[in-house]
């Protein structure tokens, strides 16, 4: 069973969305950009519980109740061989013939005036144009039977969730032996006199008789106090307790470890169901007050773990999500209306030992609605201290910068512009030596071909191997020859905001500011000229030239087209 695809028309803040899916799917956006109510169309949808109270006028979006609201789940089976498919065929029965290849699962809502609810209908089928309705009895659907939707929210509370699936763990008399409930029962008996003999009780018994008398003078009344502990009941008086390396026993506490523990017996209790029903579980934010360590390790197991192979999670940590592979980002954003958009992502084979941080950086940049990509720290820090008079608040206006730090552009561009986030890049002009030949490849160029799908270029013939290895200022002088050769190239790259420097950062900037880059060179005992010396110890020495630069300074980088990168991350997140 693989989920394909979700729309919900005319549903709390969405008018009309179409969403990819897949099994696992991570749900990305702003505050109150309707994350939960992407989860609550799910449920309304397969959660039995949560649909059977209909839907009420809050619920169509703004409150235009002469449109129906219609959510569409699409799924592919096509695989009969797959226990879940299996479910599915024998759930649907006379609905579905062997070999289909995708089936549809739909709620339909009109809103009645008088009884001011929408009751929801729901249907299936193949074929999207001509669905059936859905057996049922009363609320209950046939597709109940076999879909389970564990819903987990934020607020989730170790006692509610304990309570719950402590049922399960003793079942009044059918779960025990004959000699556990004999004993049991004897025990049970002999605390229930023994509390409702002691003092304090008999005490409070003859208080309330004598209070009882000053209001009505009734020989004949009396109270007794009595325990009803039963089997039936013990489980709500069971209570979890952690021990320590000593079998000391400390009732749980911190909010960490209960909601750890919550999580426990939600995956635990539904294991059991795997056989008979299709477990979908929707998690909120499952970060809330877990430290970094316990979010890496819950990270590990939804990814890891079978239990969570159909997924929906919101989240706002990029932890949570450090260790997802093989899954759909879905990220909702307003444009006009709320809209979102999906991409399937999956780690690159290359990548896979620095997966963490390739997905912490994701997740952290998904969020924004600009993102610029640097090489690295040196550009950061530089570009950071720039906008710090330029537009202070960019971030909070959506705009973010990332460096990328050995992963390849094409990584993080793909996946940002497949979710509807602009994308800018700053890039350097870099050339490669090719072994045995007089010739340079345009990595720097190719790079840039390569984000928006274009032919890559041709090597740079003539290069002298000797005085290329040895000489940087002919290696200097190579790449500024590569930037003057392909004018139509960079103006093209610069249309899609990809801005190639004429050789790097630092030569960049010796355009721009060569006496205080000299200055700094001087002022630190240092020989070397601006370039050489920021080149030497970049990330320290760029931090120096960062707190120092006048506002002058940035003024003159700001305004310079070798850094039109930042005016258009300005233009496009702070106007």
């Amino acid at each position: 069973m693989i989920l394909r695809h979700l729309s919900i028309v005319n549903f709390r803040n969405f008018e009309n969305v179409n969403i990819d899916l897949t099994n696992r799917n991570i749900v990305f956006g702003l505050n109150d950009i309707g994350k939960s109510n992407f989860l609550a169309a799910i449920r309304f949808l397969l959660d039995r519980n949560f649909r059977r109270n209909g839907f009420m006028d809050s619920d169509f979006y703004n409150k235009d109740t002469n449109r129906e609201i219609e959510i569409t789940l699409k799924i592919n089976i096509d695989d009969e061989e797959n226990d879940d498919n299996k479910k599915i065929y024998t759930m649907m029965s006379g609905a579905i013939s062997s070999g289909a290849e995708d089936i549809y699962i739909q709620l339909k809502s009109v809103y009645d005036g008088e009884t001011l609810l929408g009751e929801p209908n729901l249907f299936w089928g193949v074929n999207l144009d001509d669905l059936e309705e859905i057996p049922s009895s009363q609320s209950f659907y046939e597709l109940d039977k076999y879909f389970n939707v564990v819903y987990i929210d934020s607020s989730i509370q170790l006692e509610t969730v304990f309570k719950r699936y402590s049922k399960e763990i003793l079942k009044g008399e059918s779960s025990l032996s004959e000699k556990e409930r004999k004993s049991l029962s004897t025990q049970i008996k002999k605390l229930n006199n023994r509390i409702g003999n002691l003092s304090t009780i008999k005490t409070f018994e003859k208080e309330l008789v004598d209070e009882y008398k000053k209001f009505k003078d009734d020989k004949n009344f009396n109270v007794s106090i009595q325990s009803e502990i039963e089997l039936s009941n013990i489980h709500s008086k069971l209570t979890p307790y952690i021990q320590d390396e000593q079998c000391e026993n400390y009732p749980t506490s911190g909010d960490g470890r209960k909601k750890i523990l919550a999580y426990t017996l939600f995956t635990l209790e539904n294991r059991r169901l795997e056989e008979r029903k299709i477990n979908l579980f929707l998690i909120e934010e499952l970060e809330n007050h877990l430290h970094r360590s316990m979010q890496i390790a819950l990270s590990y197991q939804i990814f890891s773990d079978e239990i969570f192979k159909y997924l929906f999670m919101t989240t706002h940590s990029s932890l949570i999500v450090s260790q997802m592979d093989n899954v759909n980002l879905v990220k909702l954003f307003k444009d006009n209306t709320v809209v979102g958009k999906s991409f399937i992502y999956r780690v690159p084979d290359e990548y896979k030992t620095l997966k963490q941080k390739l997905n912490q950086n994701l997740a952290e940049a998904i969020y924004a609605d600009v993102v610029l990509l640097v090489e690295g720290p040196s550009e950061k820090i530089l570009f950071e201290r720039i906008l710090k008079d330029k537009c202070e608040r960019y971030e909070s206006f959506g705009g973010y910068i990332l460096e990328v730090n050995g992963i390849n552009f094409k990584e993080y561009y793909t996946v940002l512009t497949a979710l509807g986030i602009k994308v800018i890049v700053k890039t350097d002009n870099d050339l490669k030596k090719v072994k045995g030949k007089t010739e340079c490849s345009l990595i720097g160029i190719n790079r840039c071909q390569r984000l928006i799908s274009r032919k890559e270029r041709e090597n740079l013939s003539g290069i002298d191997p000797t005085r290329y290895e040895k000489d940087s200022s002919y290696q200097v002088e190579r790449k500024r020859y590569v930037f003057s050769k392909y004018p139509k190239t960079i103006k093209r790259l610069k249309d899609n905001n990809i801005y190639l420097s004429r050789v790097d950062l630092e030569n960049d900037l010796y355009e721009v500011i060569p006496g205080i880059m000299d200055k700094l060179a001087r002022d630190n005992n240092s020989a070397k000229n601006g370039v050489d010396y920021l080149q030497s110890a970049k990330l320290i020495n760029m931090i120096k030239l960062s707190k120092g630069i006048s506002k002058h300074g940035i003024d003159k980088i700001y305004k310079h087209e070798r850094f039109e990168c930042l005016k258009v991350l300005v233009e496009l997140c702070c106007r």
